[in-house]
C-alpha cells in the first residue's frame, strides 16, 4: 500500500467540546489533527461533520489539551492553537503547500490570496491558491479565515462570510461591528 493510502486509513477519534462560539471538534490521528471544525450550533452537528471523516468519538490522551485550546481560543486567546501538531490528509503539492503557509498568518492579521500564492512560489496562481484555501481539512489551526481579498474584502469561506467576520474580529484583525 502507498504512503497515501495507509494515511487515509488510520483511526481518528474525535474529541469534541462546547465553547463560548458554539459546538467544534477535530479529528486525531496519531501524529495530530487530521480534520478540525468550526463552531457549530450543536453537538450533533460537529460530531456528524467528523464522523463523515471516519473519526468516532473515544478516549484520546491528547483530548483534554485539545478541548483546552478549542475553549481559550473561542474566548480570545490566540496562541492557544500554535503548537499543537496538525497532520493534515494528503492533498495535492499545491494544496500541502498552501496549508501549511496557513499557519505562517499571525493571529491578529490578514494577508491576500495573492501574497498566499506569492508566499509559496505560484505567484501567478491565486485562484488555484484559493481553491486549495477552500479545501482546508484543519480550520482554526490552519487558519485559511485570515486569508482575504487583495482590497481587504471578506471572500469566499466554507464556515460563510458571517463566521469569518467574527472569528477576524475575535482575533482583532477587524473592528467589531457596531449593533
Amino acid at each position: 500500500m502507498g504512503a497515501a493510502f495507509s494515511k487515509a486509513m488510520d483511526d481518528l477519534t474525535a474529541v469534541l467540546t462546547e465553547t463560548a462560539l458554539g459546538w467544534a471538534g477535530v479529528a486525531l490521528s496519531g501524529a495530530g489533527i487530521r480534520r478540525a471544525t468550526l463552531f457549530h450550533r450543536s453537538r450533533a452537528a460537529a460530531a456528524g461533520e467528523l464522523a463523515a471523516y471516519g473519526a468516532n468519538e473515544g478516549a484520546d490522551e491528547r483530548a483534554e489539551v485539545v478541548v483546552g485550546a478549542l475553549k481559550a481560543y473561542a474566548n480570545g486567546d490566540g496562541a492557544a492553537l500554535e503548537e499543537f501538531p496538525v497532520d493534515p490528509p494528503v492533498g495535492g503539492p499545491l494544496e500541502s503547500r498552501v496549508w501549511l503557509a496557513l499557519r505562517e498568518i499571525p493571529y491578529g492579521e490578514t494577508r491576500s490570496y495573492g501574497w498566499l500564492a506569492r508566499r509559496i512560489g505560484a505567484g501567478e496562481s491565486p485562484r488555484a491558491v484559493g481553491t486549495a484555501v477552500g479545501a482546508n481539512p484543519i480550520p482554526l489551526w490552519l487558519p485559511c479565515h485570515r486569508v482575504i481579498g487583495s482590497d481587504g474584502s471578506l471572500t469566499g469561506f466554507g464556515g460563510g462570510l458571517a463566521m469569518k467576520r467574527m472569528l477576524l474580529e475575535l482575533e482583532g484583525a477587524l473592528p467589531k461591528a457596531l449593533l
